[in-house]
């Protein structure tokens, strides 16, 4: 293991998985019911393999910001200087606003981002699903950092601040905070981001900072009266993790095909998800109500439910490896190993979400 180095990430992810544990035994103590086995698995088994592919797939949206500030970064920043953490966290939080706000505007964008949303629970575990296909773009919203000379270690090290701060908001098991509600992002605000009920569909963008929302308008409190139904309108029903990163990009593909010449084609790329032609009824459901809404569910034989926990240890367990070794790789063996992951996750997935298995009562 000579090798092997240990990076911030390595470190994160067992510490995660402990906090989605310790969670989970709270939530028993209380008696909630916020964990369901299978949907706890699957969203562990999406973050294992976005961090697979967006190990190696970020390194594109890394590169890019260092060429650009080494090359029109404007003004030299000192790292050892709190102004410049200060600033960098407020901007780039001001950026990941956009970013996120554009993830659910843009149909393509979107296809992304659904993954996040794609659990019908809300938890910790829910901050771990994270989507495999959005490094391409996000890393663009970013150029205002690199033009400004922010070094590219303090963005690196900015960005996975703001990325862990949203871990911790996905709980149901914290109430609302009192004033902090008027300018941080809150388990409570976050749960309306999460949520189908009309008043919280696009609402609510901010990473650490809920300022940008009331600023821009997008901002939405916690309503006691209506009990917030989490997950998409429509349903992931699978619990294949590659599956849940590509279902709406067919969905995507399915719609260009149907359009009637070339500017529909690019309005369902470029328009809102909710968009549709003119003469073409609308395919959005109504606001699900929390207590006749139906929650996937699937009976599985026990070897199966062992087979999702063990492959999942198994996986995690190489990612660690993975990541801790990837930089002594070859990018044409990162790819391979990438391959050989989501092959991995996308078999056992696909034994998971088998008819043959299971008998699902959604």
């Amino acid at each position: 293991m000579e090798n092997f180095s240990i990076k911030p990430m390595v470190l994160a992810i067992p510490v995660l998985v402990l906090m989605v544990l310790i969670e989970l035994m709270i939530a028993q103590w209380k008696g909630k019911k916020v964990y369901r086995f299978q949907d706890t698995v699957t969203s562990l088994n999406i973050g294992l393999l976005s961090q697979f592919v967006n190990s190696t797939g970020a390194v594109i949206g890394a590169v890019m910001y260092a060429l650009i500030e080494a090359r029109y970064g404007t003004f030299d920043w000192r790292s050892s200087s709190v102004f410049t953490w200060v600033f960098a966290v407020l901007l780039y939080d001001m950026l990941y606003y956009w970013v996120h706000r554009t993830g659910h505007m843009v149909n393509i964008f979107w296809a992304a981002h659904v993954t996040h949303h794609s659990s019908e629970e809300f938890n910790l575990s829910t901050a771990l699903r994270q989507a495999s296909t959005g490094f391409y773009f996000k890393w663009v919203f970013y150029i205002p950092l690199a033009v400004l000379g922010i070094p590219v270690e303090v963005y690196v090290v900015v960005a996975l601040i703001d990325l862990l701060y949203q871990f911790w908001v996905h709980t149901q098991l914290v109430g609302r905070l009192g004033w902090l509600e008027l300018f941080l992002i809150t388990p409570s605000n976050h749960r309306v981001h999460h949520g189908q009920n009309d008043y919280c569909i696009d609402k609510n963008f901010g990473g650490i900072f809920c300022i940008w929302d009331r600023l821009f308008g997008t901002y939405a409190d916690e309503r006691r009266e209506e009990p917030i139904v989490f997950g998409i309108r429509k349903p992931l029903k699978s619990w294949n993790p590659v599956w849940g990163n590509l279902h709406y990009y067919k969905t995507l593909w399915q719609k260009m095909k149907s359009a009637r010449h070339w500017k529909e084609r690019l309005m369902y790329v470029f328009a809102d998800p909710a968009w549709v032609p003119d003469g073409v009824e609308s395919d959005q459901t109504p606001s699900p109500v929390v207590t006749t809404y139906q929650k996937f569910e699937s009976d599985s034989p026990w070897w199966i439910k062992f087979s999702g926990v063990f492959t999942t240890l198994v996986a995690a367990i190489l990612l660690l490896l993975y990541l801790g070794t990837r930089d002594q790789m070859s990018m044409s063996v990162q790819l391979l190993c990438v391959a050989a992951a989501i092959a991995f996750l996308a078999a056992i997935g696909g034994i998971w979400s088998s008819d043959r298995y299971r008998e699902s009562r959604s």
